[in-house]
């Protein structure tokens, strides 16, 4: 009996060094990868001010999009680290863009904000084909971020389109 329970320790012990050994393997491997210079300018850009006398609509919008801020500046310091995965750093991005367009109602400032939102999607896909070529993140890490961009395309099409009415 004894040598059954002293083999399956072994066991155990030699799947949770393999097992920490990968962990840590996956943690190096986030860590080799920078983000583009495009996404730092978007992670360092200031809070908006939310003023005394905005209207209170606009006075949430701002907030939502300092929120969402703040949690990109902070995600992208844990991803920096190694301590968090791409699809995280993606689905802040989602947020904090959607609610930097939200903060604007006039269609030829929306699609500024679009036209700069793709143009980060773009430096950032060229990032994430190369992690999953040389196998740092899972294929479905990118088409996420393709999901995304495509979604920005189309708003961007429907608002430059909306006074033709071709849609």
């Amino acid at each position: 009996m004894q040598k059954i329970g002293s083999k399956r320790r072994w066991s155990c012990a030699l799947a949770i060094i393999v097992w920490v050994s990968g962990f840590q393997l996956g943690l190096y491997a986030q860590q080799t990868t920078k983000l583009t210079p495009k996404v730092m300018a978007a992670v360092s850009a200031p809070p908006v001010e939310v003023k005394d006398d905005d209207p209170p609509l606009l006075k949430l919008k701002k907030q939502r999009f300092n929120a969402a801020l703040g949690e990109m500046k902070d995600r992208a310091d844990f991803y920096n680290r190694g301590l968090t995965r791409v699809n995280e750093l993606i689905a802040v991005a989602e947020r904090l863009f959607a609610a930097e367009v939200d903060l604007y109602d006039k269609p030829e400032e929306k699609a500024e904000v679009l036209q700069r939102q793709l143009e980060v999607y773009n430096e950032a896909q060229a990032n994430l084909e190369k992690q999953v070529r040389d196998g740092l993140v899972p294929h479905a890490e990118l088409e996420r971020l393709l999901y995304d961009k495509l979604s920005v395309e189309i708003d961007l099409f429907n608002i430059k389109n909306a006074h033709d009415g071709h849609q």
